[in-house]
């Protein structure tokens, strides 16, 4: 009886955990969502861009490619490092006037999710 008491313990936590984990859908709206930044600008092909321009082009060039970028990973990969237009990789210029690439700073950013979740 104790075995089986344990058993459902294990399982009803180990659903919770599994609800609480974000989809990947989910992910890539945060990762969206971190453009609504006023300390960062997004450069595009050498053009400065506020957060708000840089969230809406990248839900267009999102949009536009469904249903094959799937996970957070690929929206990284294929969506949101370059420009599909000339390949150069889009950056994010921080208030300080540091610059990293934008496929690097979602990568930290994506990895900031995935840890609070895991926590």
């Amino acid at each position: 009886m104790l075995r089986l008491f344990s058993l459902m313990i294990l399982v009803l936590f180990g659903s919770s955990a599994f609800a609480a984990q974000m989809t990947e859908q989910q992910k890539i709206a945060a990762l969206l969502n971190a453009f609504d930044n006023p300390d960062i600008t997004f450069v595009r092909n050498g053009e400065e861009h506020d957060g708000a321009w840089a969230k809406q082009h990248l839900e267009e060039k999102l949009k536009a490619a469904k249903p094959e970028v799937k996970t957070a990973d690929e929206f990284i990969a294929n969506i949101a490092s370059t420009s599909s237009h000339t390949g150069k990789p889009y950056l994010i210029k921080m208030k300080d006037g540091t610059t990293v690439e934008a496929g690097k700073w979602l990568k930290q950013k994506l990895a900031e999710l995935n840890q609070q979740k895991a926590g």
